[in-house]
């Protein structure tokens, strides 16, 4: 969904709604690389594979709509000289992807009884997680920059 043409109101609740969403793929994540002992190499890595690839297509979606018209064009238009920062975000939507792509890959050619290659797995996507909420703080502060410029300071 572009939010081209939406009002910052309706921006700010399509973001609560995309952070809503986030938050509860990575907690089903999080819940699950928390059980690797209790599920067993082959099954946790199965279902680690299914968790990370929804969480992939959910960012890739979420970028794309953000891109296509969507809320980084209104931080720009708002304030101008945000436009660095922005395309710091553009440049590190393509990175994250890239890294989720990565991590796809070798879940994907990891098989049930590498332990090892397995943890080393759920501690990338640990940090992948960490990474992709730093970036989520990111763009809330430069929206929040852009769309409270308005807002002086009281006396």
């Amino acid at each position: 969904m572009a939010t081209e043409g939406m009002t910052p109101e309706q921006v700010a609740e399509w973001m609560r709604a995309e952070h809503r969403a986030l938050v509860k793929l990575n907690k089903v994540l999080q819940h699950h690389l928390a059980a690797a002992d209790e599920l067993g190499t082959p099954k946790w890595l199965e279902g680690l594979r299914i968790g990370f690839e929804r969480l992939r297509a959910h960012l890739s979606r979420h970028f794309a709509a953000q891109e296509a018209g969507g809320y980084l064009n209104l931080v720009t238009e708002r304030r101008p000289t945000l436009s660095p920062q922005v395309e710091q975000l553009r440049r590190a939507h393509d990175e994250i992807l890239k890294l989720a792509d990565w991590i796809m890959r070798d879940l994907a050619q990891t098989s049930g009884d590498e332990r090892l290659v397995a943890a080393d797995l759920g501690a990338r996507v640990q940090r992948f997680i960490e990474l992709v909420r730093q970036h989520e703080r990111d763009e809330n502060t430069l929206t929040l920059l852009a769309l409270n410029q308005d807002l002086g300071g009281m006396d």
